[in-house]
């Protein structure tokens, strides 16, 4: 298989500079388009008062994996390669975003995230593409599942707004936010700041026929 001249890049930064500690996760990028209507929703959600940190639209993104807090830079190599890989091997496909939900549940809402109405059956396949190459490097699946969504918010407290944002979100109407044509996987470095999470791009891979 031919690298990448970012993969190889990245073996050279680290050979230069290794370290211990990096936040890393895979995932999809939804257009400014799609950025642009979940700025909209996000600010109807703010109506309900809940203390939470909301994502920034402009860090938007759907994970497919999650690879740890603590990714050794000898690690990073080998994790470009298995991407480029697995999004090979999968053709691109379109994506449509919409519904609200919360984690765990509605009566202890954590999480708020956005689905998936389009793409779910195809972006599961990319994902255990992906889980395939990574397993045998030791990076684990997450016990819970797969379950596609992007995240809007993380509530901070368990008031009476958090509960408020609850039922306001199970009695919404159908939420639309329209769609994309996957057709690259992205290595992300996660930082987490007080605002939010904030990712920088190492690496990103097409899909076949991009």
């Amino acid at each position: 298989m031919v690298v990448s001249a970012a993969c190889r890049m990245i073996r050279c930064a680290a050979r230069r500079c290794p370290r211990r500690g990096r936040r890393l996760v895979l995932a999809v990028d939804p257009p400014t388009e799609v950025a642009a209507r979940v700025r909209t929703i996000v600010d109807r959600l703010r109506l309900a008062g809940a203390e939470a940190a909301w994502t920034n639209p402009a860090q938007l993104h759907l994970t497919l994996h999650f690879l740890g807090d603590e990714v050794d830079d000898a690690d990073l190599h080998r994790i470009c390669v298995a991407l480029d890989e697995a999004a090979a091997a999968v053709p691109t496909f379109p994506l449509g975003f919409g519904g609200l939900g919360v984690f765990p549940d509605l009566r202890r809402p954590r999480v708020v995230w956005l689905g998936v109405r389009e793409g779910a059956a195809e972006l599961t396949r990319l994902h255990e593409a992906l889980q395939e190459r990574l397993e045998p490097m030791g990076f684990r699946p997450e016990a819970r599942g797969f379950r596609p969504h992007v995240t809007l918010g993380r509530l901070r407290d368990r008031g009476p707004a958090a509960d408020t944002l609850a039922a306001a979100i199970a009695s919404a109407d159908v939420v639309t936010a329209g769609g994309m044509r996957v057709q690259k996987v992205v290595l992300y470095e996660s930082r987490l700041a007080k605002a939010g999470p904030e990712h920088d791009r190492l690496h990103a891979a097409p899909l076949a026929g991009r």
